[in-house]
C-alpha cells in the first residue's frame, strides 16, 4: 500500500491545530490532521480569548458560527478574605486595534467542533480522528509519520512539514531534539468546573471574572458562559488534592453547593516554559508544544492561536515556491520574543497575586487596595500585566517605522454590502494605498506578488473614519500589510520603492510582471 503524501502534516487538533487547519485549507494545501482523541474533550480547558484573538479566528472564515458560543467578559476584581473589594478594572486593551471591544468568554467545545466542521469545507484537508502517531521519522526534506488507530490498524503517512500542535508533552517537539526553558518555578492549582443546575442562580454568583485573596490561599472564579462556571484554587507545593466534601466547602463561601453539579475536579501545575527551539529541518512546533504559561492573563490559547496565524501563510509561500526556507526562520524570530512578553506580563500579575507567608498576604492587600484607588498606578499595572508587544524582527521592512504593528481593524461598505476590512482583504497580502498614488505599474507589481489591491474611498467605504485617521496621523500614503494583519512596511510615496525592494527580496513572484518596482517619481504622476 503507498504512503498517503501531504503538503503539511498537523499533530494535535486543539484550538491551535484546528485554527491552523483551516487556514492552510483556505490556501489550497493538502493537510493531515492527527489527532489521538476520537471525540473534542467535553470540559472547557481555556475559558477567555482577547481581541486580537478574536480577529484572529475571523481569518477563519467561522466567527460567525463561533460569535454565539461566547459572552461579554466585562470587568475582573480582586477581594480579599471577606469580600471587600480592592480593584477592579476592565480586561482588554485601550484603544484595540483589533474592532473588538474587550474581552470574551468563549465555549471551547463548542468551538473546537465548529473548527473541526469547518475543515469540511476543503476537500483536500484529511481529519483523522482515533489516530494516535507512535514515531516520528525526520528526513531531509519531510517526515514519515507511524501511526496507529485504535482498533489497532497500523499506517504511514508522508508530509513535507510537520506542525506539532501536540501540547505540553509533545511528542514533536522530542523528535525536534527541544528541550523546555523554564521561566518560574511551577505553581500547583485545583481546577474545579461545574455547571449551574439553575441558569437563574447564576445572580446569587459574582458577574465578574474574580481573584480573592484568602488567608489560606488565592482563588480564582470566573463565570464562563452559558452555564459554566469554574473556581481554580492555589495548593502548596506538596499539599494534596482535597477531597469533594473540602472542595464542596471552599465553593459555598461564593454559592450553595447544591445548586452546581460539579464535572471535574483535577490538580493542574502552571508553568512558564519555553522551548529551546522551535524549528529544525521540516519540522516546527506551535501552541502548548512551543510554550506554556501560567492561566493568570488568558493568554496560553490566545498565544496558539497567535502562532497559527503567523505560520500558516509562511508555510504557503514555501510550499508553492513564492519563499524560500529562510521565511520560516521568521516564525521563531518574530513569535518567541513575543511569547516571552507576554509570559513576563502574566508572570508580574501572578506575582502580585500570589503570597507565601502572612507578610506577603499583608503587603499584597495594601498594594493592590493603593493600585485600585490611584489611577496612575492602575494604568502602569494594566500595561506591564497585560502587554501587547509589536513584533519587531522578522519578515519586514525594518526601516518602515510603523512595521510590526496590526492594521486597525474597521467596518467598510463594499458594493452595498457591509463588511469588516479584514473579510474583504482576505488572509493575503494586501496593499492599501491612496487612490492618487496608484499606477498601472503598481497595479502589474501587486498583482504578479498576489497582493490584493484597494483604495479607500474607492474599492471601500469606511463608516467610522479610524483607517483614515491612522494614515493620516502617521503621513502614509500606503501601507502593504501581511495576512496576519501585521505591516510590513508603510510610508509615504517615496518609500514605496524601498518597501518594494524588501517585499520582492523575500518573495517570488507568482507570474512575470512588466516591471519589478515601480519609482517614487512615477507614482507622483
Amino acid at each position: 500500500m503507498s504512503t498517503p503524501s501531504f503538503d503539511v502534516a498537523i499533530l494535535g487538533c486543539g484550538p491551535t491545530g484546528a485554527v491552523l487547519a483551516n487556514l492552510l485549507g483556505g490556501l489550497g494545501l493538502r493537510v493531515v490532521v492527527c489527532e489521538r482523541e476520537p471525540a473534542v474533550h467535553p470540559i472547557p480547558r481555556a475559558t477567555h480569548i482577547d481581541e486580537e484573538t478574536l480577529r484572529n479566528f475571523q481569518a477563519t472564515g467561522l466567527l460567525a458560527e463561533l460569535w454565539p458560543h461566547t459572552c461579554e467578559f466585562g470587568e475582573a476584581e480582586i477581594v480579599d478574605e471577606g469580600g471587600e473589594l480592592l480593584l477592579a478594572d476592565r480586561i482588554g486593551e485601550r484603544d484595540s486595534p483589533h474592532g473588538y471591544s474587550g474581552s470574551r468568554f468563549f465555549d471551547q467545545p463548542a468551538f473546537e467542533q465548529i473548527l473541526r466542521d469547518g475543515l469540511r469545507r476543503y476537500p483536500q484537508v484529511r481529519l483523522e480522528l482515533g489516530l494516535e502517531v507512535v514515531d516520528i521519522d525526520v528526513r531531509t526534506d519531510h517526515v514519515v509519520l507511524a501511526a496507529r488507530r485504535q482498533d489497532g490498524e497500523s499506517l504511514h503517512l508522508r508530509a513535507t512539514w510537520l506542525v506539532g500542535c501536540d501540547g505540553g508533552r509533545s511528542l514533536t517537539r522530542a523528535a525536534l531534539g527541544a528541550t523546555m526553558t523554564s521561566l518560574a518555578p511551577r505553581r500547583h492549582w485545583l481546577i474545579v468546573d461545574t455547571l449551574l443546575r439553575d441558569l437563574a442562580d447564576a445572580a446569587a454568583l459574582p458577574g465578574r471574572f474574580r481573584y480573592r485573596l484568602g488567608r489560606e490561599r488565592l482563588s480564582i472564579y470566573a463565570h464562563g458562559i452559558g452555564r459554566n462556571r469554574r473556581w481554580e484554587f492555589e495548593l502548596g507545593e506538596h499539599e494534596d488534592p482535597p477531597d469533594e466534601a473540602t472542595v464542596r466547602r471552599w465553593l459555598a463561601r461564593d454559592i450553595d453547593p447544591d445548586r452546581l453539579e460539579i464535572t471535574r475536579i483535577a490538580k493542574y501545575a502552571h508553568n512558564a516554559l519555553l522551548a529551546t527551539i522551535w524549528r529544525s529541518g521540516p519540522v516546527l512546533l506551535a501552541g502548548d508544544a512551543a510554550h506554556m504559561m501560567p492561566p493568570s492573563a488568558g493568554q496560553g490559547m490566545c498565544a496558539g492561536i497567535r502562532d497559527a496565524v503567523n505560520l500558516a501563510w509562511k508555510l504557503q509561500r514555501v510550499i508553492t515556491g513564492r519563499a524560500s526556507h529562510d521565511l520560516l526562520a521568521s516564525y521563531e524570530r518574530e513569535r518567541r520574543p513575543h511569547v516571552e512578553q507576554v509570559l513576563r506580563g502574566t508572570l508580574f500579575l501572578g506575582r502580585r497575586l500570589q503570597a507565601d507567608d502572612a507578610v506577603q498576604r499583608w503587603w499584597r492587600r495594601r498594594l493592590l487596595r493603593l493600585i485600585g484607588r490611584v489611577s496612575p498606578l492602575l494604568a502602569l499595572a494594566r500595561r506591564l500585566s497585560l502587554r501587547r508587544p509589536r513584533l519587531r524582527d522578522g519578515c519586514f521592512d525594518l526601516a518602515s517605522r510603523w512595521h510590526g504593528h496590526p492594521l486597525p481593524h474597521v467596518r467598510v461598505r463594499h458594493q452595498g454590502a457591509d463588511l469588516s476590512l479584514d473579510d474583504l482583504l482576505g488572509y493575503r497580502f494586501a496593499l492599501v494605498v491612496r487612490a492618487e498614488c496608484l499606477t498601472s505599474r503598481l497595479r502589474e507589481w501587486a498583482a504578479g506578488h498576489d497582493i490584493v489591491l484597494v483604495r479607500p474611498g474607492v474599492e471601500f467605504e469606511e463608516h467610522a473614519g479610524a483607517l483614515l485617521r491612522f494614515l493620516r496621523a502617521r503621513r502614509l500614503d500606503f501601507v502593504l500589510v501581511r495576512p496576519d494583519r501585521q505591516i510590513f512596511g508603510a510610508g509615504d510615496v517615496t518609500a514605496l520603492p524601498r518597501v518594494q525592494a524588501a517585499f520582492t527580496a523575500r518573495f517570488t513572484p507568482a507570474m512575470p510582471a512588466a516591471h519589478d518596482r515601480v519609482t517614487a517619481t512615477e507614482l507622483s504622476r
